[in-house]
């Protein structure tokens, strides 16, 4: 399979991680595998034959132009046949909700038609992607979208702020903090922006210690925090997954893009 990633401009990665694109040509042949749960919310573009996913026993073709929430337990199966072309847009955990204003608690576990969650804007973006001749012009025409949107936004909302500070700093530089914003992320955070109460929250914070080079230990991914945080991540990890961290590396190889 061909793959390609972009990172977005330094102007849109408050709201957006990255861009991909998958491409194969399978002809008869059907490629299946198990993808793991990802933790934060991806707009799939079909350019060709959209996949067949299995959740829960079911199996349903996906939408030409869908929506993936952050899923906290379901594992899907994908299947793929035909000419499979498919563009991709990883959003930043608020990301969706700068730009739309969406109650991030109604995406997960949830994968719906685009169109049902961003109205006439996702056939904009998705005839604005299929008239561009390369993936370079496709990731033109995401940024030219994405800023159209956040042109119509009002100033970003303070959580928003703090998780863009979060990915800034990795995640983990709690020693570079001040203390009265490590006190805040122990307060309730506004419903439309939460995930399920705290997720984009652990999973900024969970996302350099997992993915360190050279890997730490399984069982030690937080060995460099002190132990309340170690203590934290590991409690955090099971609300988020019900596993141990040692459960959670192979996923998150999958979940989060390779090599950024």
């Amino acid at each position: 399979m061909d793959v390609e990633r972009a990172l977005p401009r330094p102007l849109y990665r408050s709201v957006v991680r990255s861009f991909e694109e998958r491409r194969i040509e399978l002809g008869s042949a059907v490629l299946s595998w198990p993808v793991a749960a990802p933790p934060h919310q991806i707009l799939n573009i079909h350019l060709g034959e959209p996949y067949r996913v299995r959740v829960d026993g079911r199996a349903n073709s996906t939408p030409d132009i869908s929506v993936v929430g952050p899923q906290t337990y379901r594992r899907a199966h994908v299947s793929l046949s035909g000419s499979v072309h498919v563009f991709n847009i990883l959003f930043q955990p608020a990301g969706l909700n700068r730009l739309f204003g969406i109650n991030m608690m109604s995406l997960v576990n949830q994968d719906p038609a685009a169109s049902d969650v961003l109205g006439k804007s996702a056939a904009t973006l998705g005839d604005a992607v299929r008239t561009a001749a390369d993936f370079e012009l496709r990731v033109a025409a995401a940024e030219s979208w994405v800023g159209t949107m956040l042109e119509r936004r009002s100033p970003e909302h303070p959580i928003g702020v703090a998780a863009r500070n979060m990915i800034t700093v990795q995640g983990l530089r709690q020693d570079r903090v001040p203390c009265r914003q490590i006190r805040s992320q122990h307060e309730p955070i506004p419903a439309p922006v939460c995930d399920t109460g705290r997720v984009s929250v652990k999973a900024v914070r969970a996302d350099y210690p997992l993915r360190s080079v050279p890997p730490c230990p399984p069982e030690e991914p937080a060995s460099f925090l002190d132990r309340h945080y170690q203590a934290q991540f590991i409690r955090e990890c099971h609300g988020f997954a019900s596993l141990p961290p040692s459960g959670l590396v192979g996923d998150w190889d999958n979940a989060f893009t390779p090599g950024e």
